[in-house]
């Protein structure tokens, strides 16, 4: 397939819309008429798409044939017809670049359909309101929309799953990490943009609307921009948000879609909500454990080491690493054949699968997931918790390790406005972050800090700490995106099963790196005479193409069994000193806590006891759906019955609690 790149000169060039807006005799009209199809029919034939370059091309040409010549008030009529004809056309070029046609919304929800229409056609009432100019107010009011779908496009093409307003909060990192990515000009833009032109075309085929009660038109048309708004609007609640691959926009629209995601990311207070509630609750978990109940791990998800805390013991220090886009392809399929090293890792060792509630992005909701051991279940997909909900100190695994004497150290190789982490971090709990400036930047992959130098730089921190220490690391070597370079190309490992995908022989390239640097950082912390754990996890699975994971996978990711596959991540916690081992199949990331608690031999506090408990009935959960021990496989949250949706129930109480009560409960001090 042919890529154009935005500056090249065969690129589909916009000054043709600007050519439209000039008065223009109609030879004139009948010229660019001409002229546009000529570059349509070019362009897409250099593409490769002749079935587009014909129809296109012809289009053009017949539409500016002629001017349509009727008298003022037939024309004004046309106009109109014209000025909400277009707008209804304009929601299948925002669907076109999601590679779905808005006929399959109006099928799945043609209320959806309406509210997609009218939000289209706000921005142009509104400018039809202010210039009385219905092409000029059509042709810049839907530029704000259709740029959007744009940015949707390469969304969906980098990572596999559409925008949400979390990528906005994310922007500054999108910036920097961008020239990782390749903003091919491909088919579906394109096409976006020439049908565009077409449907503006048509527009400038009649003759300028003449309004004899210029007054009555503005007034109408802020009426019905108003209302255009007021319903599009009233009807995002309602909205069921997906953001699984493209069905979001087949089912919803992705306009609809979208801005739903902003509307439900104001904070829900859960049915029956009450702090007193929460109380009691807490009742159960807060007073000081007997014997039996000293943070128990569930027997049935893990049987780490049974040693109980002991105040006077030495307790480890705890260095923890979430490592970028790390991810076991082979448990889509054992014959991929690419053997991590967490798997080799057998003595004093509890590893398995976690379950994370983000793809390909959304890094700092993983975080959040195993620092809090709150779950993203409880919040609307395509949201930042650190960035839209933390503004002021919350309880974390940092701040109970603090309070047990623990040096907190959070350190991340990359800039530190990310995901506003030099904020966010400090009100987790955190007394000391570091971020790309505090690094030697001396070893380097893909113009990322290296693994390998990040764990160098963790060694280091740990042979000058102060007292016991709690270390929370982030690393950046294996973020998206995966178009192989010139210099990143001797890192590509050929998967000679799976060839012709040279994004997942650069990331498979990548996390072999990542393995030879863990275990450097193993084998060092094997040689320390004092107690130390380990932690590592994955963040999520890489953006990779989304054909790659189908045939290694075998077929299409259709059922939430098979979906949640792709939101498994490796993780293990490893000790230098005895501890018992075990393989866990399954757990997700606000469990992790749970583990690392226990075998470091550490108390678990209050929330740790509830979240024992909550495991033992639900032994991992994600922003997806939950594993239920009572019906033996994976459900929707809508689905929960019995005790488990009691602890559902009680679990969304204690973390709204945690979130937005100024009321903490006890647990949570």
């Amino acid at each position: 397939m042919a890529h154009y790149s935005l500056l090249e000169p065969r690129a589909p060039s916009l000054i043709f819309l600007y050519l439209h807006f000039v008065k223009i005799r109609t030879p004139s009209r009948r010229f660019i008429g001409i002229v546009l199809g000529i570059v349509a029919f070019s362009t897409f034939t250099a593409m490769g798409y002749i079935e587009a370059a014909i129809p296109f091309g012809i289009a053009f040409a017949f539409i500016g044939h002629k001017e349509i010549d009727t008298t003022p008030q037939k024309n004004t009529i046309f106009t109109f017809i014209w000025f909400f004809l277009a707008c209804f056309l304009c929601t299948q070029v925002s669907q076109s670049f999601a590679d779905t046609h808005i006929g399959l919304v109006i099928i799945a929800h043609w209320r959806n359909f309406v509210a997609e229409l009218l939000m289209l056609a706000t921005f142009p009432l509104l400018l039809l309101a202010i210039t009385l100019k219905p092409r000029l107010s059509f042709a810049v009011g839907v530029i704000p929309f259709l740029l959007l779908s744009l940015a949707n496009y390469y969304v969906f093409s980098f990572r596999g799953n559409e925008l949400t307003p979390m990528d906005f909060l994310a922007i500054g990192i999108a910036k920097d990490v961008a020239s990782n990515y390749n903003f091919g000009w491909t088919f579906n833009p394109t096409c976006g943009l020439f049908s565009y032109l077409l449907i503006l075309h048509m527009g400038f085929c009649l003759k300028p609307a003449q309004f004899n009660k210029q007054k009555l038109v503005r007034i109408v048309s802020a009426i019905l921009c108003v209302a255009a708004a007021g319903i599009s609007i009233a009807r995002l609640p309602s909205v069921y948000v997906m953001s699984w691959e493209k069905m979001g926009s087949t089912h919803n629209g992705f306009l609809v879609n979208f801005f739903a995601q902003i509307v439900t990311t104001l904070k829900q207070v859960p049915e029956g909500y009450s702090y007193e509630i929460t109380e009691k609750i807490a009742e159960r978990y807060a007073a000081h454990p007997t014997d039996s109940a000293a943070g128990t791990v569930p027997a049935s998800t893990t049987s780490a080491d049974s040693t109980r805390a002991d105040s006077t013991a030495e307790r480890p220090s705890i260095i923890v690493i979430m490592d970028e886009a790390y991810a076991d392809i082979s448990t889509l399929n054992p014959e991929f054949g690419d053997t991590l090293f967490y798997k080799k890792i057998h003595k004093n060792t509890v590893k398995g699968l976690a379950l994370s509630s983000v793809y390909g992005g959304g890094t700092a909701n993983s975080e959040y997931e195993f620092l809090t051991g709150n779950s993203m279940a409880f919040f609307n997909h395509g949201i930042s918790v650190y960035q839209m909900y933390i503004k002021a100190p919350a309880y974390s695994m940092a701040v109970h390790l603090k309070g047990l004497g623990y040096e907190t150290i959070a350190t991340h190789p990359f800039h530190r406005q990310g995901w506003s982490r030099e904020t966010i971090w400090p009100l987790l709990g955190f007394e000391t972050t570091t971020f790309l400036e505090d690094y030697p930047q001396k070893k380097k992959l893909r113009d990322y800090v290296s693994d390998r130098e990040m764990f160098e730089y963790i060694i280091d921190k740990f042979e000058h700490k102060k007292k016991t220490l709690f270390l929370y690391g982030v690393t950046m070597q294996n973020h998206s995106g995966y178009n192989p370079d010139d210099e990143s190309q001797k890192l590509q490992v050929p998967l000679k099963r799976y060839p012709g995908y040279p994004d997942a022989e650069l990331y498979t390239g990548l996390i072999r790196e990542s393995d030879k640097a863990l275990k450097y950082l193993l084998h060092y912390f094997e040689q320390v005479k004092e107690k130390v754990v380990i932690v590592f996890y994955g963040d999520h699975f890489p953006g990779l193409n989304k054909e790659f994971y189908k045939e290694v996978y075998g077929k299409e990711f259709t059922s939430l069994k098979e979906r949640q596959k792709l939101y498994k991540v490796p993780f293990f916690v490893w000790t230098n000193y005895e501890s018992k081992s075990i393989d866990v199949p399954l757990t997700s990331l606000n469990y992790l806590s749970n583990y690392v608690y226990k075998v470091a031999g550490i108390e678990f506090p209050a929330y740790n006891r509830f979240l024992s408990d909550m495991q033992e009935q639900i032994p991992a959960m994600n922003s997806w759906g939950f594993y239920s021990t009572t019906h033996h496989k994976f459900l929707n949250y809508n689905y929960a019955d019995g005790k488990e949706k009691k602890m559902l129930q009680d679990y969304r109480m204690l973390q709204y609690n945690s979130i937005f009560d100024n009321k903490r409960n006890i647990i949570f001090k």
